[in-house]
């Protein structure tokens, strides 16, 4: 299996496709997995060099258990491991929720190795401060490692509203621990705000007109040189993240604008 080193982390990651690359980055209990089995790797394979990988803490990535591991620097680094590892100079990188912020980590410290960023269910303006509450999901995981996995679907259906069956299955393959550590209050935190002017990259916003991330997008677009935002309508933060068909046709018209 291929790996990234980064920092003696190592990284997992998978290639398909042929065309310029774009590098996707999947949300907190996700992995490669999530862009498979929703749907988004098919309509991108025939024109582009897609190239999957899970985050540190998830799949088959190491899985650190110290909560400074998961310092969001060092993740758009394991990203950046990635492309390093096969030689590319630059991508598109799409992410979604924490793979936004992984996105916006990645454009805030290495700008000239994204072609441009794409970026769902994430708020560049939200600045996590030092009185920011701990996850809601933060418990629900905590709970877990002393009951296990059926606590931690249990919770997460009633967070969430529903668990369907492929989320159901990531869940119950998690670390537990890695992901208390992932979450864990005392982890650095780093503010998506900083440099958003600077950010002179295409970049495409989106958000389902249900979650908080969709208040801020329209204000965020408008602090960054050339920027957009899609609305999903109707759709909530898991929504927006597996339904395909709702934002797949702005994506590759983004893309193809390029």
């Amino acid at each position: 299996m291929p790996f990234a080193d980064h920092q003696d982390v190592r990284i997992y990651y998978e290639v398909e496709g042929e065309g310029p690359p774009i590098l996707l980055a999947h949300g907190l209990t996700g992995n490669t997995t999530f862009w498979r089995g929703y749907g988004y790797v098919e309509p991108l394979r025939d024109k582009f060099r897609v190239i999957l990988y899970d985050a540190r803490g998830h799949g088959k990535s190491d899985k650190p258990y110290e909560p400074a591991a998961y310092d969001l620097r060092l993740m758009a680094g394991d990203a950046l491991a990635v492309l390093d590892a096969l030689g590319i100079g630059s991508a598109h990188f799409w992410g979604y929720s924490m793979g936004g912020s992984i996105g916006f980590g990645l454009a805030q410290q290495f700008p000239d190795r994204l072609t441009s960023l794409i970026a769902g269910g994430v708020d560049p303006l939200y600045s996590p401060g030092e009185n920011a509450k701990p996850s809601p999901l933060l418990e629900i995981f905590r709970r877990g490692v002393t009951e296990g996995a059926d606590a931690v679907v249990e919770g997460m259906r009633a967070w969430a509203g529903s668990v369907n069956p492929h989320w159901e299955e990531q869940l119950r393959g998690l670390d537990l621990q890695a992901m208390v550590a992932c979450l864990d209050p005392a982890r650095p935190r780093t503010s998506l705000m900083n440099g958003l002017s600077q950010m002179n990259l295409p970049c495409l916003l989106y958000a389902g007109e249900l979650e908080d991330a969709h208040r801020n997008g329209p204000a965020a677009v408008q602090q960054m040189p050339d920027a957009r935002f899609v609305s999903l309508p109707g759709l909530d933060h898991g929504g927006a993240g597996i339904t395909v068909d709702a934002i797949m046709p702005h994506v590759l018209a983004f893309l193809a604008a390029l």
